[in-house]
């Protein structure tokens, strides 16, 4: 829980010196309301501040430098593509959970949460203390029908690799190439990679050659250097 701590501090100095710098009235009421909050965490007021974080922070535009090497710092891929309003829901989460509420109010605020709203609690999965814990709710993420969230859960994100089994990992896998995610950017596949995983994807293949389908360049991609027949 203290690099958590740690984590949160940084992220709100960072987002408040930018708030600062920009004159950003709206993001400094909802970062003084997220410190507030801190002290006593409420259901109510996470799941208020929650949704209006990324309007109230917008005037920031970017995320903030010191932010964006917090966030790499912690093994956060692609941290660059958040938006301060990412940044600021990680906050709130964050020091919600380290304010003693239980891992209960991060599945309210992904499933009461709009697709953005989902998005960012996605990505902050790996930043979370426990973050095994979180399991039911990243594979609840995986069978996503919404593709900014399957996206936000598949690509550029260490939490799969890191936690998912090999039978979700594998589904995941699958499902970005049914999907047309760039599976490119699944991390960790070189290291998750199994000889299971390579027969279902050339069975893929397999099935769209014979249907008289393309076979994407995802596809093509992981099955370089595998002796099988529909590489």
């Amino acid at each position: 829980m203290e690099m958590q701590t740690m984590l949160a501090d940084q992220i709100h100095a960072s987002l408040l010196d930018a708030a600062d710098r920009h004159n950003a009235a709206q993001a400094l009421v909802w970062l003084e309301s997220c410190r507030r909050f801190a002290a006593a965490p409420d259901p109510e007021a996470a799941r208020r501040l929650f949704s209006v974080a990324k309007r109230q922070l917008a005037a920031l535009t970017l995320l903030p430098k010191g932010a964006l090497k917090a966030l790499q710092a912690q093994g956060v891929l692609a941290a660059e593509a958040w938006s301060p309003g990412d940044a600021g829901r990680a906050l709130l989460l964050l020091r919600a959970l380290a304010a003693g509420a239980g891992f209960e109010l991060g599945f309210d605020l992904y499933r009461g949460g709009d697709s953005l709203e989902q998005q960012a609690v996605v990505k902050t999965l790996i930043l979370l203390p426990k973050p095994e814990d979180w399991l039911a709710l990243a594979t609840d993420a995986s069978r996503s029908h919404v593709a900014g969230v399957f996206q936000a859960l598949a690509c550029d994100n260490a939490y799969p690799a890191q936690w998912f089994p090999d039978l979700n990992f594998n589904q995941l896998v699958l499902k970005a190439l049914f999907t047309g995610a760039p599976a490119r950017h699944i991390a960790g596949l070189e290291r998750r990679w199994s000889p299971e995983l390579a027969q279902m994807v050339a069975a893929y293949a397999s099935e769209r050659r014979a249907a008289g389908r393309s076979v994407s360049d995802d596809i093509v991609f992981l099955l370089q250097g595998l002796h099988h027949e529909n590489v």
